[in-house]
């Protein structure tokens, strides 16, 4: 029944709006009563999990509340998936963003003056923009919405301080209706996003924590190397490697690592035990990041190795496990990224791997993102010297080497950390000669202040993974020691979650059944297979993704009507003992080796030339060594002679 404080017509339209632009016969948990609150007219902050359905809490009353809404958000990426996917639906949105050409930009703009949009999203660095804040000066703004809400706090694990502003422009525009959203936020966050955002006696929603299909759990290793192995087994488990196997739940894993170093060199260890890895992290070129990443939707990899640097705004409903190979910053990003694990709510594992050094590494990611007073004198003092002055003046310029010069390497990081300091509170310039510029007055106490808060910051986030190390340690159950961190209102009623190692759930793997070779016939057939597919595909001009050879071959067709033109190869089927999931891999690696080809944005496949020739493959030995070395790493126990097939035939052959 509709709160009495919601007119009933209200009501009516948003669950209206629920069902026929958002598709949706119902709320998830807790979406409703947030939806209620915003509806009310009341200033809100929801800290729900990732994967919970923190969009639609905005979303659904935005569309349904009069005026623009105006959402503000960090990410990009997810920027454009959201206005794509509200454009799709009916919603009239648009998005801002510094990646668009000016006269784009300008069209958006022209359409927010004329009303002509719905919602707006932005990233939070448009605050600064004059032409933006004149624009919102004459618009009805119904909703704000604060994606990632906990970029607002300096005691946030992910501050950014252009959302300081915002609190500024509520202001400006008469305090409009705002909801707060982020994943990640304990009380001392939740008081400081309030705060910042000058919210008015705000609804507060916590809750969503308890995600029953996620298995937690903790293993702990006296040495890298035994860890080492124990990530080969686990990801091979996954993998399957025998006829008798049952069908597992669909999907791949993230192994998330704490540096770069370690992410290639568990990549390299798994690549010389058969296992295609993905290997994502901030050093790759933006076109790598990109590629990696769309393999990763395409599900081309056994399973991706990744920094934090990937992640956010990656909405990929399968990720059967989330593998922490050491510790994580805190239990707030902990939880962020495995929460990414299990979001179509079949069974996913959520596993921590500890070792004792793991806190070390932790630490020094700590002490190098703290500037000390001496790194702030040593900018400020260069500057004063360029402007032949005390104090650095506005206009004065340093080069970049002339501030790194004689320091010492475990100094870098935190001038790098003061020098981003100083930009964000827009102190400096950077320019495309390698040099920066100070472009404002100087504070007298400015180094004192700065340092100051650094080592504020650094207090708390060492406290953060002091709550890691106590997450690890934990006897009790590990969901309440989350749903407690957060101050979930769901701590109250639980004792033991039983989907936690600590509260006896046992992992999810596949069941092996009788032992045989697999595959049951030599691997140079399973190649041909698979290119001849494609051949005649082609013949019959049938345009195939991965996911489409994959059917044809295992012969795991569903209802689609497009289905039913697969049917009709002559090669329907013929790896039918073969995981479904395994298909796309062995043409991400036939692709990588040129033999296919793959379309940009379509991703159809077709024979390159030569794939071609390799039709007339007679063994492994006529395939190129990269492919040869992967297929017998990956499938060790395959039958090495039998009855020949050539792309002729339409049978398997009998394993000899």
């Amino acid at each position: 029944m509709a709160d009495e404080s919601i007119e009933i017509h209200t009501w009516n339209a948003v669950l209206q709006t629920l069902k026929d632009t958002f598709g949706l016969p119902g709320f998830r948990q807790g979406q409703e009563d947030i939806v209620r609150s915003v509806m009310m007219h009341h200033d809100t902050l929801a800290v729900m999990p990732t994967g919970s359905g923190k969009s639609l809490c905005y979303q659904l009353p935005g569309v349904v509340t009069p005026g623009l809404t105006l959402v503000i958000t960090p990410l990009i990426a997810l920027m454009k998936d959201q206005v794509d996917a509200l454009v799709r639906k009916g919603v009239r949105a648009a998005g801002l963003n510094s990646t668009m050409s000016y006269a784009e930009q300008q069209s958006v703009y022209d359409d927010v003056g004329r009303g002509q949009l719905k919602m707006l999203f932005v990233a939070p660095e448009r605050m600064r923009n004059a032409q933006f804040q004149a624009i919102l000066s004459h618009t009805k703004i119904g909703l704000v919405a604060v994606d990632e809400a906990h970029c607002i706090s300096q005691w946030g694990h992910d501050f950014r301080p252009d959302y300081r502003r915002i609190g500024a422009l509520r202001a400006a525009m008469n305090y409009p209706t705002t909801i707060a959203l982020t994943a990640t936020a304990a009380p001392d966050v939740q008081r400081d996003i309030v705060q910042q955002l000058q919210l008015k006696s705000p609804d507060l929603h916590i809750l969503g924590f308890d995600r029953l299909n996620l298995r937690f759990a903790v293993k702990t290793f006296k040495t890298p190397r035994e860890k080492l192995e124990f990530v080969r087994t686990f990801v091979q488990s996954w993998i399957q490697q025998r006829c008798g196997f049952e069908r597992k739940f669909p999907g791949m894993g993230i192994l998330y690592a704490s540096t770069i170093k370690q992410a290639e060199e568990v990549g390299a260890y798994l690549r010389d035990h058969g296992i295609r890895v993905g290997i994502y992290h901030a050093q790759l070129t933006a076109v790598m990041r990109t590629r990696v990443q769309e393999q990763f939707m395409r599900n081309e990899f056994h399973c991706l190795i990744a920094t934090t640097a990937f992640g956010m705004g990656v909405d990929k409903p399968d990720i059967r496990y989330v593998l922490h190979l050491s510790l994580s910053a805190s239990v707030e990003a902990y939880t962020q990224e495995s929460g990414r694990a299990g979001r179509d709510r079949l069974p996913a594992e959520c596993l921590l791997l500890y070792t004792y050094a793991d806190v070390k590494i932790q630490q020094n990611f700590i002490e190098s993102a703290s500037p000390d007073l001496d790194i702030y004198h040593r900018i400020l003092d260069a500057f004063a010297q360029a402007s032949h002055s005390d104090l650095p003046q506005p206009g004065s310029r340093v080069a970049e080497e002339d501030l790194c010069r004689d320091l010492r390497k475990k100094d870098m990081s935190k001038l790098s950390v003061a020098l981003r300091k100083l930009r964000a509170r827009e102190l400096l310039e950077y320019g495309p000669d390698e040099s920066w510029t100070w472009r404002a007055p100087c504070p007298k106490n400015l180094a004192r202040e700065l340092a100051s808060e650094s080592r504020d910051q650094k207090k708390m986030t060492s406290m953060r993974l002091q709550n890691l190390t106590k997450y690890v340690f934990e006897e009790n159950c590990r969901t309440k020691f989350i749903l407690d961190y957060f101050g979930s209102r769901e701590s109250r009623q639980i004792h033991r979650c039983h989907h936690c190692d600590l509260c006896g759930a046992m992992p999810i793997r596949p069941v092996q059944g009788t032992p045989g070779p697999f595959p049951p016939e030599p691997l140079h057939i399973v190649l041909l297979k698979l290119l001849s597919t494609l051949a005649r595909g082609h013949q019959k001009k049938y345009a195939m993704t991965a996911h489409d050879l994959a059917v044809t071959l295992t012969g795991h067709t569903t209802d689609r009507p497009e289905d039913a033109q697969w049917r009709t190869l002559s090669t329907f089927g013929l790896l039918g003992y073969m995981d479904e999931a395994e298909i796309p891999i062995l043409a991400a690696v036939l692709r990588d080796s040129a033999l296919i080809t793959q379309t940009p944005h379509e991703a159809h496949l077709a024979l390159a030339p030569a794939g071609l020739a390799a039709l007339a493959a007679r063994s492994m030995r006529d395939f190129p060594p990269v492919i040869q070395n992967f297929m017998r790493l990956r499938f060790p126990n395959a039958v090495t002679t039998g009855e020949p097939w050539m792309p002729g035939q339409t049978d398997s052959p009998s394993p000899s």
